[in-house]
């Protein structure tokens, strides 16, 4: 299976890979069976990855727990499940918040402001930008077609380093900080603040936050 496109809704053009270039076969196995990732060097450290896997052990977490019960499963099963799974790579450049009455779509460039700013608010930072790590060589350049009719070129760039599964995001902040900051404890406290402020005003599940420390400064006024 592994390599392989899924199966499912050809005809409604649903692409078969996460914007990073992963298959999205892969990472549902990886969930399901429990079978190792295709590479594990790009799956650590891409936000693409980390979010669709987070949603997808969300959405299988039912079938695990019916394993061993004694049920007859809806017909319409397999086919739900399938449209939820194409559902993260179509739209990869929006977060997904289902409810009963529709579905709130939230462009990640949206996720990426809010993470910015709450990351430059935790003292002891200078600057907050985002950063990304390119896919790895066998996964090849990236996939993912963004329409320039309704994002621009800056609003792309603001969310690079948002990673987006449905509900669960991952977020990547490069950030310069004052001369004399213990580094490992500021970035325990973007972490907090990122996730806090990102739940509050979105309502996402923050799968992750990784912190780069690209710079020092001198110490801010007032630090």
């Amino acid at each position: 299976m592994a390599g392989t496109p899924l199966t499912g809704h050809p005809s409604r053009g649903l692409p078969d890979r996460v914007p990073c270039g992963a298959w999205l076969d892969d990472l549902l196995e990886q969930v399901a069976d429990g079978t190792p990732p295709v590479d594990l060097a790009h799956q650590e450290t891409c936000r693409h990855c980390r979010a669709a896997l987070a949603e997808l052990a969300g959405l299988w977490t039912p079938v695990r727990r019916l394993v061993d019960v004694d049920v007859t499963a809806p017909s319409s099963l397999t086919s739900t499940i399938m449209e939820r799974v194409h559902a993260i790579a179509a739209h990869g450049w929006h977060a997904v918040l289902t409810g009963q009455f529709g579905a709130t779509r939230i462009a990640a460039w949206v996720v990426a402001v809010i993470a910015r700013r709450a990351a430059a608010g935790v003292p002891g930072v200078g600057t907050a930008l985002g950063q990304v790590a390119p896919p790895a060589a066998a996964l090849g350049p990236v996939h993912a077609e963004y329409p320039l009719d309704r994002f621009s070129r800056a609003q792309r760039a603001a969310a690079a380093g948002i990673g987006v599964g449905g509900r669960p995001v991952v977020v990547c902040i490069a950030v310069t900080a004052a001369v004399g900051t213990p580094l490992p404890a500021l970035a325990e406290q973007i972490r907090r603040r990122v996730g806090t402020e990102v739940r509050t005003m979105t309502g996402l599940r923050v799968a992750g936050v990784d912190v780069e420390v690209t710079d020092l400064i001198p110490r801010l006024p007032g630090g």
